[in-house]
């Protein structure tokens, strides 16, 4: 095996390296700007984490990564694009008539106890944040970069 791995692309005599990206909303655009300059100080190297994992936002942006490990400087320039031009509206509906709308659902649930209107599932509709997740992040793309050794594993922790 040459000491690489199972796939022949991860050594096995070093250790793992991984990447943890947290939640915070906003926060994930400073760990972009990380992932920019990772990029920068390794022009020509390829996915350098084995393993990536991220919680709530940070599970967006290691989404993506996971998806194109195999294209790692295009991924980071990827996330990149999206943070610059990143809006609330990309997450939430934010509009008066949403906002309404969620408000008087929760207000005709709360008096009538449930009985006339359940109460909704969470406070905004977050329906955007799916259209995003759809354009930016291939599913199938996580499952080809294990398989053909670009990453060894991922993980992610969000709800809703």
């Amino acid at each position: 095996m040459d000491g690489f791995g199972e796939s022949g692309i991860w050594p096995t005599d070093r250790p793992t390296v991984g990447l943890v990206l947290t939640g915070g909303g906003a926060r994930s655009a400073y760990q972009v700007g990380v992932l920019l300059a990772l990029a920068e100080l390794l022009p020509r190297a390829r996915n350098p984490f084995q393993v990536i994992v991220g919680t709530s936002a940070g599970a967006v942006a290691a989404s993506v990564l996971a998806a194109e490990a195999h294209r790692w400087r295009r991924a980071v320039a990827g996330l990149e694009r999206v943070w610059a031009n990143f809006r609330s509206g990309q997450v939430f509906h934010v509009d008066a008539p949403h906002m309404l709308r969620a408000g008087a659902h929760w207000v005709l649930a709360l008096l009538s106890g449930g009985l006339v209107l359940a109460p909704p599932k969470s406070i905004l509709d977050n329906t955007p944040l799916r259209e995003l997740l759809n354009r930016h992040v291939d599913c199938a793309g996580v499952r080809r970069s294990i398989a053909r050794g670009h990453l060894r594993a991922f993980a992610l922790c969000a709800t809703s």
